[in-house]
């Protein structure tokens, strides 16, 4: 059973939402949070509004920043430091966590191992700090060839980090997804963000992988 259970994320700029993931009401690390989406896109239209709608959760904490790397851990903004505060500022606590990072981290050419010992950290600052959520991790989609083989690099660390940190962790398969290559343009605005259409199918595909760890 979904139905009522607390949803936080991690993100970069493919799941900010203005006045969502820069919210300081909700948790007050989110008040400089730089965003990308808004309207005419409805946030029930993005991949996590249809999860909440699909699956019956509601929204915990949106803590996702526009143009982020998941590493660095000199930097305050990256996801690595913001896996602290996944949380509400009344202490309610997430029941399942998207982890949805490593698209910037990639296409800026931070070096493989890095990223892997940082999604590794990620992972466990996540673990320690949530114990008892269940934490999908989303890898990174084939959209571009020139790109895949450090892509399919990226991925393989996700997998062991994911593998590492036990059995309440778990992965979204974008990357084995149909939504590839020339398929993955035509369903974002820019080549990078998805469209309407392109949030439909990360949330089918995000919604599986959460279905089949419930099951």
């Amino acid at each position: 059973m979904t139905e009522g259970l607390r949803l936080s994320i991690l993100g970069d700029s493919i799941s900010t939402y203005r006045g969502i993931s820069d919210n300081g009401d909700i948790n007050s690390h989110l008040i400089y949070n730089p965003y990308y989406y808004t309207s005419p896109l409805l946030p029930e239209n993005t991949y996590w509004g249809l999860l909440i709608g699909r699956l019956g959760f509601t929204l915990c904490v949106n803590n996702s920043y526009s143009g982020g790397n998941l590493s660095g851990r000199d930097n305050p903004d990256s996801g690595v430091n913001r896996a602290h505060n996944l949380s509400q500022n009344d202490g309610t606590s997430p029941d399942v966590i998207i982890v949805f990072m490593g698209i910037n981290d990639l296409g800026r050419g931070v070096d493989p191992d890095v990223f892997a010992e940082d999604y590794a950290l990620t992972l466990q600052i996540i673990k320690s700090t949530y114990p008892n959520a269940g934490v999908c991790c989303v890898n990174l989609p084939d959209r571009d060839p020139v790109l895949k083989k450090r892509a399919e690099a990226f991925n393989n660390a996700i997998s062991r980090a994911a593998e590492a940190a036990g059995g309440s962790v778990f992965i979204a398969d974008l990357f084995g997804s149909r939504l590839n290559n020339d398929f993955y343009y035509m369903n974002t605005r820019d080549g990078l963000h998805p469209d309407e259409d392109g949030m439909r199918i990360i949330a089918d595909i995000i919604e599986d992988a959460i279905r089949r760890f419930m099951a």
